[in-house]
């Protein structure tokens, strides 16, 4: 009798341990044959190839009203999210108009809408809404809840607009055009940690920005590369510190981070941060334990595009690790990268596995706002 029962206990013991030890996302993911038990895997195994390259891209439009074409790849090609600038705003009216008919053409889906509300000479809109203090003028107060305070009133005014991710506080020390909290970077980390709080009050996704701090670079990666080429240890006790602190204190993802373009090669020689896998893997995944969604800057800004194809730099940046690949500029480029992106996802370019995680990181953030 003793036997039968240890039996039993032995039994009943594998099959326990094997539901916990069951993987996050099951191989049969992109089968289209549904998942039990998680509605978001469900929602991924019967998505096409083209529906997750969708998601996998925040993008730009043109003018203040989506064009008929605009509307008809959004709602074929199911894309992630949208960034608004000056371009599309007119006034707060047309702005709430504006970003409640992307949700709606976007169903059953909800979009990221974003926007660069940073303060300063970073703000939009400045016509029609004081900008908010630039992260330079809130870092002289030397007091981390005007920080909090800041971004719970610019989350707030955001999200009255339709807003649901702002792509801010950047965690660069020592960065210019008044962008950085400060070029210390203790004093930077708490002024970000502030920031955070206040969004996370008010419920708004932030983004830090840039991984993995662009304080020490020179040029302008809008225009193009930019090389720094302090060594690793520098980079991660000073120019790092705010992001990992940040990632410390906030360990759920409320946020996410947004990678730059620039070089460095005592992190990765071959590679800038946004097509990096030793930087957004390595490093933002593995050393810094980030469970969030990873963002790429603009690819369409000169860093990249005078570097590569945008096509190929769009897979590599997913390929690398990137959530969301951001093409702010260019109809018809941004058609090129969905296509590009869809066929590395059909033809298994792209890992599988690794595109339903970044698809899971995303549905799951879109869920919780």
């Amino acid at each position: 009798m003793k036997k039968l029962w240890f039996c039993i206990f032995c039994i009943f013991l594998v099959g326990f341990v094997g539901m916990v030890l069951r993987p996050r996302f099951p191989r049969e993911h992109g089968t289209g044959k549904p998942t039990q038990g998680d509605p978001i895997r469900e929602k991924i195994a019967a998505m096409a190839p083209e529906e997750k390259a969708g998601q996998l891209m925040l993008v730009g439009m043109e003018g203040t009203e989506p064009s008929a074409a605009f509307q008809k790849e959004l709602q074929e090609n199911h894309y992630g999210g949208v960034i608004l600038f000056d371009r599309n705003m007119k006034d707060p009216n047309q702005v709430k108009a504006l970003n409640s008919r992307l949700q709606d053409l976007a169903r059953p889906e909800p979009l990221l809408i974003g926007v660069d509300e940073e303060g300063g000479q970073v703000a939009r809109m400045k016509d029609q809404l004081p900008a908010p203090p630039s992260q330079e003028a809130i870092g002289r107060t030397g007091d981390p809840a005007q920080a909090e305070a800041w971004a719970a009133k610019t989350g707030t005014r955001l999200k009255a607009l339709g807003f649901n991710l702002n792509l801010a506080p950047v965690a660069d020390v020592g960065s210019g055009m008044e962008r950085s909290y400060s070029s210390h970077p203790a004093t930077a980390a708490k002024f970000v940690e502030g920031a955070l709080a206040g969004y996370q009050k008010v419920h708004l996704l932030a983004c830090l920005k840039h991984f993995p701090g662009l304080g020490k670079g020179k040029e302008d990666t809008h225009k193009g590369q930019v090389i720094v080429s302090a060594d690793r240890e520098t980079l991660l006790q000073e120019d790092g510190l705010p992001f990992r602190l940040a990632l410390e204190k906030y360990p759920e993802p409320w946020f996410g981070v947004m990678v730059t373009h620039v070089r460095y090669p005592a992190l990765d020689p071959d590679y800038p941060a946004s097509l990096s896998p030793k930087i957004m893997g390595d490093l933002l995944r593995g050393q810094f334990h980030f469970s969030g969604l990873v963002l790429t800057d603009d690819l369409t800004m000169g860093a990249i595009a005078s570097q590569y194809p945008l096509e190929e730099a769009a897979v590599q940046a997913v390929r690398a690790g990137a959530d969301l690949v951001m093409v702010c500029h260019g109809p018809e480029t941004i058609r090129r990268v969905h296509g590009a992106l869809a066929k590395a996802i059909r033809e298994g370019t792209l890992p599988r596995e690794q595109v339903d995680a970044a698809l899971y990181r995303i549905l799951r953030t879109k869920e919780a706002l």
